[in-house]
């Protein structure tokens, strides 16, 4: 059996790894578009790699049945456990499971060093140009030529982070291939405003975000937040922007800031009781609340500063196996598919555990 995996992603080489060791006689085979695999996994977690989560997992994810389906058969503890056995051992820091090592750079090794023990061929530098169906194969074609497999996973991950390869350009050979591709946007983005931050730019504050939608607030969380030129981020932010994909109506989207969450304050000149000078100032000269610091939603940063893209392969398009319901023998995992979750770890391990069940359907 010959396998073509297209994209060296944490998806795409997961899934190699995980083949092989089920596997051992099935031949692998990974195509990557970069000079070299795992690229985006290097800033994952600004280095660190925050490759799990141990607390809930319900309401993480956009598609979010699909999602935890997924993580019921190959769960967080299991990916934990797969990882600690390759030499990945974790530290858990409130349910969020970091490498010993604290670094990406290292997790990254220790997959090329399984890659290589496990013989997986990896071709680098080979963007897949198109495929075609021939008798009971297909052919990946590239640049350098053709190659036959009996079977394509297609992990190439999404639109976001072009820089590191993932520009989204797969999505247009597979809508020649007649798949239908959900509309793409940045998730886990930093967020432009209508009103003008600059005067704050690079000033940071806790606060308790709410995002309010028709004038109703769906969605609330407490943390650290960024003001920049001309809008904000921060981790409570970029989970916002996930929620923000969800919405229908952008326009009528606020993001609403209550910098003392614990007191109502009335008096001004009690301001810099609880944020520093310059948020104060701004405060006051413009005549803020405090407790309810409202912004209009503009637009998401653009893609190169964006976590992971929402929309993708449409999951009518594959079954419960991950299997194209187009194509026989043609699977998908990953960031490419139209799921998307919030920062700690969870697009990782939807990663996993979509690798995983394409592993077990490969393997019948």
């Amino acid at each position: 059996m010959k396998i073509a995996i297209v994209g060296g992603g944490v998806a795409g080489v997961f899934l190699a790894i995980r083949i092989k060791e089920g596997y051992p006689s099935f031949s692998v085979t990974i195509f990557e578009k970069n000079s070299d695999i795992l690229k985006k996994l290097l800033v994952t977690g600004n280095g660190h790699c925050n490759y799990a989560n141990l607390g809930s997992t319900i309401g993480k994810y956009h598609n979010d049945e699909f999602a935890n389906n997924l993580l019921k058969q190959f769960t967080p503890q299991d990916i934990v456990q797969t990882f600690d056995r390759w030499g990945v051992h974790p530290e858990i820091v409130n349910d969020l499971v970091y490498p010993v090592s604290n670094s990406a750079a290292s997790v990254a090794l220790i997959l090329k060093k399984q890659l290589h023990k496990l013989d997986v061929t990896i071709l680098c530098e080979q963007p897949m140009l198109d495929y075609q169906k021939k008798d009971d194969q297909y052919l990946v074609v590239t640049e350098k030529g053709s190659y036959a497999f009996d079977k394509i996973v297609f992990a190439a991950g999404g639109a976001c982070y072009p820089q590191l390869g993932t520009d989204g350009s797969i999505y247009n050979i597979l809508e020649k291939h007649h798949y239908k591709i959900t509309p793409l946007s940045p998730s886990l983005s930093p967020l432009k405003v209508k009103e003008n931050t600059k005067r704050i730019s690079g000033q940071r504050t806790k606060c308790l975000v709410s995002l309010v939608f028709q004038e109703e607030v769906v969605y609330q969380e407490s943390g650290e937040l960024l003001f920049k030129d001309d809008g904000l981020s921060g981790i409570v932010i970029l989970n916002m922007s996930q929620k923000i994909n969800m919405l229908p109506n952008k326009d009528q989207v606020k993001i609403v800031l209550n910098l003392a969450p614990n007191n109502r304050i009335t008096n001004k000149d009690n301001y810099l009781e609880y944020v520093n000078p310059k948020i104060a100032d701004y405060l006051v000269s413009n005549q803020l609340d405090i407790n309810n610091l409202v912004f209009s939603f503009k637009d998401f940063y653009e893609p190169k500063v964006a976590e992971v893209s929402h929309g993708g392969v449409a999951l009518s398009e594959v079954n419960d196996s991950l299997e194209s319901t187009k194509e026989k023998d043609v699977y998908f995992c990953g960031e490419i598919l139209d799921v998307d979750g919030m920062c700690g770890g969870f697009n990782l391990m939807f990663a996993f555990a979509s690798a995983e069940k394409v592993k077990k359907s490969i393997g019948g």
